[in-house]
């Protein structure tokens, strides 16, 4: 059995993460549509990838990535930038779920559609930009960390990703 290289796991994890992530815009667009049930959908499938899969992701990430990051970098506090982003995108999660608590049959007010959309919105620039930054950071863990190192770490970092 072949290991793969611990950003090569990584991006191949974000490229499963990013096929989620590229479908926000499109559910956010059905909440123009003023058909009943029309988001419903979209927005129950967003919510499980959002908390069974992202969430998770994070908190791997800050429980096993980030550490070593700070410690080769030799300040614990390096990796603040990127936590913060992660409680911004934990704040955006907690928001979406209120906002769509009662979806049931797809009937939203205009306000709490627009609400939403800008939520799925910046849910969506945060969390292309932050995706992309794992990955350059990740690679300096590759470049730093020994192999059995990245190995622990990529196995440490393995959680299930909705296909």
């Amino acid at each position: 059995m072949t290991t793969q290289s611990l950003p090569q796991a990584t991006h191949e994890h974000h490229a499963l993460l990013l096929e989620h992530v590229n479908r926000i815009p499109a559910v956010a667009d059905l909440l123009l549509v003023d058909a009943p049930g029309a988001p419903r959908g979209g927005i129950v499938e967003l919510s499980a990838f959002l908390r069974g899969t992202l969430l998770p992701h994070m908190e791997a990430a800050e429980r096993v990535v980030y550490p070593e990051l700070e410690r080769m970098l030799q300040n614990r506090h390096s990796m603040t930038p990127m936590r913060k982003e992660h409680d911004e995108i934990r704040r955006l999660v907690g928001e979406f779920t209120t906002l769509t608590a009662d979806v049931r049959d797809g009937r939203l007010s205009l306000g709490r559609r627009l609400a939403l959309r800008r939520v799925m919105f910046q849910l969506y620039a945060l969390l292309k930009v932050h995706l992309a930054e794992e990955e350059a950071y990740v690679r300096l863990v590759d470049r730093g960390a020994g192999d059995e190192m990245g190995e622990a770490i990529a196995a440490a970092m393995a959680h299930p990703v909705a296909g």
